[in-house]
């Protein structure tokens, strides 16, 4: 079986994410797309709206999208979230098959910072969806680089835009528009 495994925050989930889950499952011809909120990053401050409520967000957003699982499992660990252990666990829990990790050109500029990076790339083919203004420092076997459709959404820009009183309306999915404003997510700065 072939697996994308696709991590970020999503704070909150929004239409440029599912744009790009859809993509990657038909341009890899993908089994399964295993989408994981992160638990506690290891790379920024911790200022993400609750573990429960983005894996709500999540399963709105790809509710109606086939090949996807929205996993917690690094946000059922309580733990800093490191794609390294993310990845072994996964390997547990479906071994034996072929692995894709899913990331921005952003991750893919500092991927060698990562934890066990080298390790990373013997166990699963790195997917850097290709972004402007980035580039990848590494180059390897295991590292594909995509042209992907750019889509220009960042969560950053809903959260602002809802501080902002301004309309989200085409930038999230509906359902995670209504779980949002029914919840009063991001409205201040701490949630």
């Amino acid at each position: 079986m072939k697996i994308g495994i696709y991590g970020g925050s999503f704070n909150p989930i929004h239409n440029g994410h599912v744009f790009i889950g859809k993509f990657i499952i038909d341009y890899l011809n993908l089994d399964k797309l295993i989408v994981i909120p992160v638990g506690i990053p290891s790379h920024k401050n911790n200022d993400l709206a609750s573990a429960r409520l983005r894996i709500k967000m999540c399963r709105k957003a790809f509710e109606n999208i086939e090949k996807v699982e929205i996993s917690d499992i690094e946000i059922k660990d309580n733990k800093i979230s490191y794609t390294y252990d993310t990845l072994l666990k996964i390997r547990e829990l479906y071994p034996g098959d072929e692995y894709f990790e899913i990331v921005g050109e952003d991750s893919g500029e500092n991927f060698k910072n990562w934890k066990n990076y080298k390790d990373i790339l013997t166990f699963a083919k790195v997917v850097v969806l290709k972004r402007k203004g980035y580039k990848t420092k590494i180059e390897d076997e295991n590292l594909i680089e995509i042209e992907s459709p750019y889509i220009n959404i960042s969560s950053t820009e809903i959260r602002d835009s809802i501080k902002e009183n301004k309309s989200i309306e085409k930038l999230v999915p509906k359902k995670v528009k209504e779980l949002i404003y029914e919840k009063g997510l991001y409205k201040k700065d701490k949630f």
